[in-house]
């Protein structure tokens, strides 16, 4: 199956990761920290930025790794999907200087509201996104004698600023810990004011405190031996990932409370912790969201049961070519693959579970190419594997179960490519095959036009009568300002290329376009594409440059 594990053996097993770390203006940030984590794993290396901004990290084994960066007043941008970089790689990082929101609190008469907790949550990034974890844009500081609260380092974006109630902090304990929050300037959540951080700049939001006693709302997790651990997290019903709150049920404790709780909607979610002998990796058991309704009085007697996670496990297959053309080129390194799960894109007003948009992990396959998949919450995937070879695609993506020994039927196997993958409670998948395949051919050019209208892209879709149905043969890629074009990791064959104003989010990018609710826009789009006869052929191998494309 992997024809060139002999071959390419003079590259080194370990090297180093070397780079800058600048602010917004280009300018070296001296004394950043940094740390260096291989994927899939909860160690790391730290260093620190010299004079001039630079580091390296010598002695890392081949394989991927995700930098985080960070120096005081300066924050670093979440990045989604993520960047991983290799050894031997120049890295540029860049940080934000954070942006501050300060006032103070007062009660109704004017006083001053003394160490009461305020803070602050994202609910949508600069980019108008939410956030992507429960701990992105969550921010909380004290007040002083003076009523007086400053956050600061916060990532640019909108938020809810709020004071009063235990908020993530439900383990430890605060004179206000009680009461409802209150929303700037004086609110419920529901009429909180949106307040926009921008870098480096700083708001003032005054807070008058209401006051106004909360509820509570607690229970039990039924967890399977008594020295587990269950935490326990509440959710606005929105679907919105700021969590308001989150607690711990520790070994042997009667149950878990949430207090200074408001009138709403919540969503309950609780993972159970079983140790295991890897003490990176958890065995993790995750219960059903639990929606509880305040209305005027406390919640009491919940209990929330947890079920196993799913898992899926598979092997990527490196599939070589003949044709001359390609031999002797580099093909992917296992080390430095990975396999990505993508869950469906949906309005996260309407996911009323947005816990499972955060359990979805990553796995790296071994020196064999098997990998595992784990800690999957209920709920439909699709596969993405990152690799690094120019001369090689992603041919297809099959989930199957292979006969038995005693069985004369032949294997079943779905397109895992061009469909969710369900995955349920306790359910564990197999045979998912990963086939990258040698031949890969990349296109470059412009458009024979000149100057494009803005949001102009360019398509290329099968025109292959039998590959029509191949999502892995749909691509896009934007065309420049300029009419400049490239596309690479194209598999071979013939296509209909494609030049338009894209209106059309569902078909925008090639994640969104190979997607199964995107079936009827890729035949509308085949069919247009046909109707310009613009084709084009893709050899084995083959580097197209100096490509005029009609538009």
């Amino acid at each position: 199956l992997f024809p060139y594990t002999t071959l390419f053996r003079s590259e080194p097993v370990s090297g180093n990761i070397s780079g800058t770390v600048v602010n917004e203006s280009g300018q070296p940030v001296a004394g950043a920290a940094l740390v260096v984590r291989r994927t899939n794993s909860s160690s790391g290396r730290s260093t620190t930025t010299d004079a001039e901004g630079n580091f390296r990290v010598n002695n890392l084994d081949r394989g991927l790794y995700l930098i985080t960066a960070n120096a005081p007043a300066h924050i670093s941008p979440p990045a989604d999907p993520p960047n991983y970089y290799r050894i031997g790689d120049a890295v540029n990082l860049r940080l934000v200087r954070g942006g501050v929101i300060t006032g103070t609190v007062m009660n109704s008469l004017g006083e001053p509201v003394v160490a009461v907790r305020v803070r602050a949550m994202m609910v949508r990034d600069a980019n108008g996104r939410p956030p992507t974890s429960t701990f992105v844009g969550l921010s909380q500081y004290q007040t002083d004698d003076r009523g007086v609260y400053r956050l600061f380092g916060l990532l640019p974006g909108t938020y809810l600023v709020s004071a009063g109630g235990a908020g993530m902090q439900q383990f430890s304990f605060n004179p206000y810990d009680f009461d409802t929050p209150t929303y700037a300037p004086s609110s419920t959540r529901d009429n909180a004011a949106e307040v926009t951080v921008t870098s480096g700049e700083e708001t003032n939001v005054d807070i008058r405190y209401r006051g106004e006693p909360g509820y509570t709302i607690s229970g039990t997790v039924k967890v399977a031996t008594p020295m587990n651990t269950a935490s326990v997290s509440l959710n606005p019903a929105t679907g919105s990932l700021t969590s308001s709150g989150n607690t711990f049920q520790p070994p042997g404790a009667r149950g878990f409370a949430f207090n200074g709780v408001g009138d709403g909607e919540y969503d309950l979610v609780a993972q159970e912790f079983t140790p295991t002998q890897s003490p990176a990796i958890p065995s993790i058991q995750l219960s059903e969201p639990k929606r509880i309704t305040i209305k005027g009085a406390s919640v009491t007697g919940i209990e929330l049961t947890t079920k196993p996670l799913g898992s899926v496990s598979g092997r990527i297959v490196l599939e070589s070519s003949k044709v001359p053309e390609c031999q002797g080129k580099r093909p992917p390194l296992l080390a430095e693959t990975l396999v990505q799960l993508r869950r469906p894109e949906r309005d996260p007003e309407k996911d009323t579970s947005p816990y499972q948009r955060v359990f979805g992990m990553s796995g790296s396959p071994d020196p064999k190419g098997a990998f595992v998949l784990r800690s999957l919450s209920a709920g439909k995937y699709q596969f993405e594997p990152i690799f690094y070879a120019r001369y090689w695609y992603l041919q297809s993506i099959t989930l199957g179960t292979a006969p038995s020994a005693t069985a004369k039927s032949a294997s079943s196997k779905t397109d895992a490519a061009a469909n969710w993958t369900t995955v349920k409670f306790g359910e564990h998948l197999t045979n998912l095959t990963i086939t990258l395949a040698e031949g890969a051919a990349s296109v470059r050019g412009k458009l024979e036009s000149g100057t494009p209208a803005p949001g102009t892209v360019l398509y290329l879709v099968p025109s292959e009568q039998d590959k029509a149905g191949d999502v892995l043969r749909f691509f896009v890629t934007e065309i420049g300002a300029d009419g400049t074009f490239a596309l690479n990791s194209v598999a071979p064959g013939r296509y209909w290329a494609l030049a338009q104003t894209n209106s059309d989010p569902q078909i925008a990018t090639v994640r969104k376009l190979r997607q199964p609710e995107a079936s009827t826009a890729r035949t509308k789009l085949r069919k247009t594409a046909e109707a310009k006869k613009t084709e084009i052929e893709l050899k084995p191998c083959q580097n197209l440059t100096g490509y005029e494309l009609k538009q």
